[in-house]
C-alpha cells in the first residue's frame, strides 16, 4: 500500500533566539496526525540538535503539507489544517 508523503515544518528557537525553519518529508505514515510526531523525532535527531546549537525540538509552530504527485509526475502542495 502507498502512503501519502507531507512537508511538515517546524518552527523553532536558536539558543541566540533566532527563528528558524526545519522542513522534513514525511513518507512512512498514513496521516497527518502521525507525520508531525515523525518529524519531530527526527529533529531531536543528534545531527538536527547539534543545528540548533544541541536545544531540544519544542516546535514553536508547525506547519503540514500533504505532497501530490500527478499522472506525469509533476508535484503539488496542498495545506492540511
Amino acid at each position: 500500500m502507498d502512503h501519502d508523503k507531507w512537508l511538515v515544518g517546524l518552527q523553532f528557537h536558536t539558543a541566540n533566539c533566532q527563528r528558524v525553519w526545519l522542513y522534513y518529508v514525511v513518507d512512512e505514515v498514513l496521516d497527518t496526525i502521525h507525520a508531525v510526531p515523525m518529524a519531530i523525532q527526527r529533529a531531536n535527531s543528534d545531527p538536527e540538535r547539534v543545528t540548533r546549537g544541541g536545544i531540544q525540538a519544542e516546535a514553536d509552530q508547525v506547519e503540514v503539507q500533504q505532497i501530490h504527485r500527478d499522472g506525469i509526475g509533476r508535484f503539488s502542495l496542498t495545506r492540511c489544517l
